[in-house]
């Protein structure tokens, strides 16, 4: 946590939920914004005092950024195997995490339809609830549901899975324009 103005705001990974992340995220990524306008907004979606930000003189403005960035804590690079919300056991994998071409399809028409909140979608995908069949988990409104409950989990459970896939999906679209290059030679 760093302090911005009067209210402590969460600046590690490990304080910070999906649904921040991808807040934090969508505004560091909006070219649209200046500089102190992207911080004003990060700080504020955290929850800080929206007239202590925009009031701050500017050397106490550079200095929370300064201290926002200055995060200590590293990301768990491991993969969350399961998790329990509300009784119910979500598992994203048995023994080692795959990626089927199902959950592909579904995760690349998440990001391409969704990119300002594909994170929460895309871990509601990967982490299926034990007690459905594929009809149900694969079905758009648990889907959705779904994002809805992992955008208040850590955001340190989707970052080994948001590398992943989107290494992942790079190599493969890496290649099939390397392929396709050679065909049309």
């Amino acid at each position: 946590m760093v302090k911005i103005g009067s209210t402590e705001v969460p600046n590690e990974i490990t304080e910070l939920t999906i649904d921040q992340f991808e807040k934090v995220s969508n505004l560091m990524n909006d070219n649209e914004l200046e500089p102190f306008e992207k911080w004003a907004g990060v700080f504020i979606s955290l929850g800080a005092n929206e007239d202590e930000v925009y009031d701050t003189e500017f050397n106490e403005f550079k200095e929370y950024i300064s201290k926002f960035m200055n995060s200590t804590m590293q990301p768990n690079k491991e993969f969350v195997k399961s998790i329990e919300i509300d009784g119910y056991t979500y598992q994203a994998f048995e023994d080692e995490f795959k990626l089927n071409v199902r959950d592909l399809k579904l995760i690349e028409k998440c990001i391409s339809t969704s990119p300002k909140n594909y994170i929460s979608k895309l871990i509601a995908i990967v982490f299926k609830r034990t007690d459905l069949t594929k009809t149900e988990h694969y079905a758009d409104a648990h889907i959705a549901q779904k994002s809805l409950l992992f955008k208040t989990q850590p955001a340190e459970l989707a970052i080994p899975y948001v590398v992943y896939i989107g290494e992942k999906l790079g190599k493969t679209a890496k290649k099939i324009v390397d392929d396709s290059a050679e065909i049309v030679e």
